[in-house]
């Protein structure tokens, strides 16, 4: 159902096949009343559908809305921001993100490729999130990655779990990442 809310092209698409009906209806009957009524049904449907895909944000639109949140929480270098994105019982992850931004400076983290799998059968409901993320920064460390000053850019592949608490998108412990990730975590999984 949340198909419905997540793509615009669905209501006009919608509203054609409505016009389409109406109009048919209408050669055959002559009758202007019927035109009238096409022409309202084929409006309703287009804005209440195009108004109602606006308005109504799916779990999925939520984690992306999320990923966006966290982006900007790296790059102004708040990690009071960012452990609100991670859920009660992620210390490692925590730990994580603080390492990184001890170690770097991030001007732009770009999330990519976003694939979602929503699970709503756990409680709470979780998600999978697998994506690439786009790193570009300096480091804050001149030792660490043996670049000194210089700008770094890199990407990685990542898998990613989150729980859905109080309405909100947490990311857990759960997480893959390419063996090639600068980072020490506590998995050793590799990418599948």
């Amino acid at each position: 159902m949340s198909f419905l809310f997540e793509h615009t092209w669905i209501w006009v698409v919608s509203a054609a096949i409505v016009g389409f009906v109406g109009y048919s209806m209408f050669v055959n009957s002559k009758k202007n009343r019927t035109l009238l009524i096409t022409v309202i049904a084929t409006v309703v449907v287009l804005i209440g559908g195009v108004a109602l895909e606006r308005y109504i944000e799916t779990d999925r639109e939520a984690l992306r809305r999320t990923l966006k949140e966290i982006s900007v929480a790296i790059t102004n270098d708040d990690f009071a921001l960012v452990k609100t994105y991670t859920a009660p019982e992620a210390e490692k992850l925590r730990g994580l993100a603080a390492e990184g931004m001890a170690k770097a400076k991030l001007s732009l983290v770009n999330f990519r490729n976003i694939q979602i799998h929503v699970n709503d059968t756990t409680v709470p409901t979780t998600a999978e999130l697998r994506f690439i993320v786009l790193f570009r920064g300096s480091p804050k460390d001149r030792t660490w990655l043996g670049i000194g000053d210089a700008e770094f850019i890199d990407q990685f592949r990542f898998t990613a779990v989150f729980e859905k608490h109080d309405d909100r998108w947490l990311a857990t412990d759960e997480v893959i990442f390419d063996d090639r990730f600068p980072l020490s975590f506590m998995n050793t999984s590799p990418m599948p």
